[in-house]
Parts: C-alpha cells; structure tokens; sequence
C-alpha cells in the first residue's frame, strides 16, 4: 500500500519564525490585557502588569501598543468585527429592510452590554483615534460595517423594499451616524436600552423613508 503525503498548497503564504514569535507574544497581550481589564477593570489596570501576566517586558509591550488604550482596541478589534460581521450574516433575505438594520444594529449593542464601562471607554477611542495603528484597526471595522449596510440598501433596492434612488454608501453612513449618535446616548446614561431601540428605530426609519 502506498501512502501519499498531502500536496502543499503552492500559494500559502509562508510564515517565518520571527513572524510566528511575534504573533505569539501579540496573543498573549491581548489575552492578558482582556482578562486584566475584565477583573481589574480599565482604570486600576497598568501596562505592567500586562506585560508581567504576557511574560514579556514593558519595552517589548510598547512595541505592540503604544498605550493603555491601543491596547483596549487590540482587545476589541477581532471581537467587533467577528460580532458585525456575524451580525450580517445571519439576516434572512426577506425581511423589510427596517428589520434588518434593526437585528444588525441590536447585535451590536449586544456585544457593548458585556461590559458598559469598558464599552464608554472604546467608543472614546474609536472616536478620537491618536495613533495610525489604531486608525487602520478602526477603519478595518468601519468598512465592514459600511460595506455590509451598502449592500443591504443594494439588495433591498433590487427587491424592491427600497424605493430611494442614494448612493448606498452614503446612506450607510448616514445608518451608522443615527446608531452610533443613539450608542452614546445610552451608553452616555441619558435613555434606557428600551428607549434606545425605539428611537434608533423612527431615526432609521426616516433615513430610508420607510413607517416606523
């Protein structure tokens, strides 16, 4: 009996040591960071003892993240995503579009309800971004989230459950500009998560001309 070994795939791409360590040390912080900012919280967390629980030193740290807060995003930035982009695919294709906007948006929300606290301090950053590695993190997360909501409007309008004849990309940001202006009202205390939803819903609602 002759055995075959599997056939490489040809265009992998190959990954060298130095990579595979620096990916390595990089899960390790973001591992060390969530958990430490989940038991100690945001506040009471220092670099050092990130560093200290990734087994690795404070200067290596720094050359991952520059900061407290880049850290925060590195910690968030695959869950955001993998949560928007869960968030589009599970939607149905039939639904009116005002639904869907809705089931998208509330995941979202979801996701920020673990933790409120840590939620009102990422928005900050996502917010005011003050380092160019945290701008392409924020801007990676972004254009899911734009390009998901423009062909949402793009199929909607195919369908025939969308009447308006705007640029997609347009109106998904402004889609985007009522959650995340409704996000901060809850998050900033002012209205209940109820509320939050209800409001969200006639904003939405008028942005793509449809009844509440």
């Amino acid at each position: 009996m002759v055995t075959t070994r599997p056939v490489a795939d040809q265009n992998a791409p190959v990954v060298g040591r130095r990579e595979r360590n620096k990916q390595e040390k990089l899960a390790r912080i973001v591992s060390a960071a969530r958990e430490l900012f989940r038991d100690r919280g945001f506040a009471e967390t220092t670099t050092q003892q990130i560093a200290e629980a990734a087994d690795i030193g404070t200067g290596t740290l720094f050359l991952y993240a520059r900061s407290k807060e880049d850290l925060l995003v590195l910690v968030f930035r695959d869950q955001m995503i993998e949560t928007a982009r869960t968030a589009f695919a599970s939607l149905g294709g039939g639904e009116p579009l005002l639904d869907q906007l809705m089931q998208v948006f509330t995941s979202m929300m979801d996701y920020h309800q673990r933790d409120t606290d840590l939620a009102r301090i990422l928005l900050k950053e996502i917010m005011f971004p003050n380092a160019i590695g945290r701008q392409a993190d924020i801007s990676e997360l972004l254009d899911i989230i734009f390009g998901g909501l423009a062909d949402l409007i793009a199929k909607a309008r195919n369908d025939g459950r969308y009447g308006q004849g705007a640029n997609p990309m347009q109106v998904a940001e402004n889609l985007f500009a009522n959650y995340y202006f409704s996000l901060l009202t809850w998050l900033g205390g002012r209205v209940t998560r109820e509320q939050t939803e209800h409001r969200l819903r006639q904003h939405l609602a008028i942005t793509i001309g449809e009844a509440a």
